[in-house]
């Protein structure tokens, strides 16, 4: 998870102010908003997040059919953040994780009060990872932990989240030595960059 400096398009700003009730979960279904979400989605994606997920940091496509745009607080509990443009994410679409796994794990507005938002909160304030492709709570550990926990953002499936992690550790350790951070995460397109950054060092001085 990275943080994220939100900057909202003028288009998305002229679309919602002809939305007559802008403060309703189903107005994101109204045509206004759905003529330009191909497009909003494309903007939150590429402009703002490096073309990562926001939560898991891996390289998604635009598509539907990999990414959709995440409402961080849910329209059914939060339907005046329907359009506030602050609580739009692009999140991979990756099954048990990311905003699939936050949407079926929190059921009451205060459990957002106990997990940490990009927009709001440096997520690098709250973890740090181990070479082992582990994230761990730095600082805040229950807010920490609960945040991994609703993401699932600590999965050890099979060629999952800690185990690509692992294995991107593997890279970095092969060319530290004669690369710097900054040209590592360019190489790597950014994938996994709060992991990247972290490591770096500890690898370097292994």
């Amino acid at each position: 998870m990275f943080q994220i400096n939100k900057n909202e398009p003028s288009y998305f700003t002229k679309a919602k102010s002809n939305v007559k009730y802008p403060k309703r979960s189903d107005a994101w279904n109204d045509k206004n908003i759905t003529n330009i979400r191909s497009k909003l989605r494309e903007y939150i994606l590429n402009e703002e997040q490096k073309g990562l997920c926001v939560y898991c940091e891996r390289k998604i496509k635009s598509t539907p059919q990999k990414s959709n745009i995440d409402h961080f607080k849910k329209r059914d509990l939060f339907p005046q953040l329907t359009l506030d443009y602050n609580n739009l994410f692009v999140s991979c679409n990756t099954k048990d994780c990311c905003s699939t796994h936050k949407d079926t794990n929190i059921k009451s507005k205060d459990d957002y009060d106990k997990i940490v938002n990009p927009t709001v909160d440096n997520p690098g304030d709250y973890f740090e990872y181990l070479t082992t492709g582990e994230i761990v709570a730095k600082n805040d550990k229950e807010k920490a932990d609960y945040t991994i926990s609703i993401f699932n953002l600590g999965n050890k499936e099979k060629d999952d989240l800690v185990q690509c992690r692992k294995q991107v550790a593997e890279a970095v350790r092969s060319c530290c030595a004669s690369m710097k951070l900054d040209e590592i995460l360019d190489e790597m397109g950014y994938e996994y960059q709060s992991f990247i950054t972290n490591i770096y060092n500890k690898l370097k001085g292994a």
